[in-house]
C-alpha cells in the first residue's frame, strides 16, 4: 500500500466526537503515571543513601569512640610509667590478641603479652627474662567502672594469674613465679598487667592466663585437672581462661622442673578421681590416729 492509498484509507475511518479528548487524557494520565513512578524511585534511592550515609557515620563514630576509650598495650604501660615496656608493647616481640569472654556482668579481653629481659624500667637490673600480659575489664551493660562500684586495686575484683597444664595449679602460678599486677580504671574500663617471670621455659605445655573473681591463691578448690593435664575452672568458679600463644621453641623443660622443685610445693597434676583417694587415705590416717590416742587414754587410765 502505497502512501496515498494508506492516507485514504486513515481519512475514511470513522472517529468518534470525542475521540480526540479521550486520547489526550489517556496520555495525560500515562505521563503522570511515569513522574510518579520516577519521583518514587528517586525517593527510595534518596532513602537508601541517606541510610547508607547514616551507617557510615555510625560506624565511624564508634570506631573513633573505640579508639578514644581502648588503650593499648603500650599506652597502658604508659599509663604505668613504663616507656621501656611500652616500646617493648610496640615491638615484633609483642602478640597482640584482643581475645574476648564474658565473665558474669564483665567482658574481659586479653589484649597483649611480651616476653623478654630488660624490657621493664621496674626490673631493669634483673637479667631473668619476664612476661607481661595486658587484660582489660568493662560491664558488658556498658556501665562505667568507678571507685565506687568496682574494686580495681590487684586481686581486688578479680584474681589474674598464669597456669600450666601437667603442673599442680598451687606449684605454678602468679604468687610463686614471684609475679606482681598493676592496675588502675580510665573512661570507665579497668587495665591489669601482670608480670611474671618467663613463661616461655613452659611452652612445650599449654600455658593458661587465668582469671577469676575474687583474692585466692589457685588451688584444686578452684581448678580441675584431666587426666592429660587439661586444667579448668570448675563450674562454680566465677571466671575464664584463657591459653597463651608461646613459641614451643623457647621451652626448657630442665628449667621448668628446677622451677617447680624449687617452691619446695607438690607439682604433679592430681585428677579428681586422685584426689578422692588420696583425701580417703588422709581420713584413714586421722581416724587411725584418733585411735591410738584413745588406746593410749585407756591404758593410762587402766593403770592408775
Amino acid at each position: 500500500m502505497n502512501r496515498q492509498n494508506y492516507r485514504a484509507a486513515f481519512d475514511a475511518v470513522d472517529f468518534s466526537p470525542d475521540f480526540e479528548e479521550r486520547t489526550l487524557q489517556k496520555l495525560a494520565a500515562m505521563r503522570h503515571a511515569s513522574e510518579k513512578e520516577q519521583n518514587k524511585m528517586s525517593m527510595n534511592r534518596m532513602k537508601k543513601i541517606t541510610l547508607l550515609a547514616a551507617a557510615a557515620v555510625a560506624l565511624l563514630a564508634v570506631t573513633v569512640s573505640a579508639a578514644v576509650l581502648w588503650l593499648t598495650p603500650a599506652q597502658v604501660a604508659e599509663e604505668l610509667n613504663d616507656p621501656m615496656l611500652a616500646e617493648a608493647f610496640q615491638s615484633e616481640a609483642a602478640v597482640i590478641l584482643n581475645e574476648t569472654q564474658t565473665v558474669g556482668d564483665y567482658t574481659v579481653t586479653l589484649m597483649g603479652m611480651v616476653s623478654g629481659a630488660n624490657i621493664s624500667q621496674w626490673c631493669a637490673d634483673v637479667q631473668e627474662s619476664r612476661t607481661y600480659a595486658v587484660v582489660s575489664v568493662v560491664r558488658t551493660d556498658g556501665t562505667p567502672l568507678t571507685e565506687e562500684n568496682y574494686d580495681v586495686v590487684p586481686c581486688g575484683a578479680f584474681t589474674v594469674t598464669p597456669l600450666v597444664s601437667g603442673y599442680d595449679p598451687r606449684a605454678v602460678n602468679v604468687f610463686t613465679l614471684n609475679g606482681a599486677c598493676s592496675s588502675f580504671l580510665r573512661d570507665g574500663r579497668a587495665y591489669y598487667v601482670l608480670d611474671t617471670q618467663s613463661l616461655e621455659i613452659f611452652s612445650d605445655h599449654t600455658v593458661y592466663l587465668a582469671l577469676y573473681e575474687g583474692f585466692a591463691a589457685p588451688s584444686y578448690e578452684r581448678f580441675s585437672l584431666a587426666e592429660d593435664g587439661t586444667v579448668d575452672l570448675r563450674d562454680n568458679v566465677t571466671g575464664c581462661m584463657f591459653t597463651l600463644p608461646l613459641d614451643t621453641h623457647t621451652a626448657d623443660p630442665d628449667a621448668a622442673r628446677a622451677f617447680v622443685e624449687s617452691t619446695g610445693i607438690p607439682w604433679e597434676p592430681m585428677t579428681d578421681a586422685q584426689l578422692a583417694v588420696q583425701e580417703a587415705h588422709e581420713d584413714l590416717e586421722v581416724e587411725k590416729s584418733a585411735d591410738g590416742v584413745g588406746n593410749q587414754t585407756f591404758l593410762i587410765q587402766e593403770a592408775n
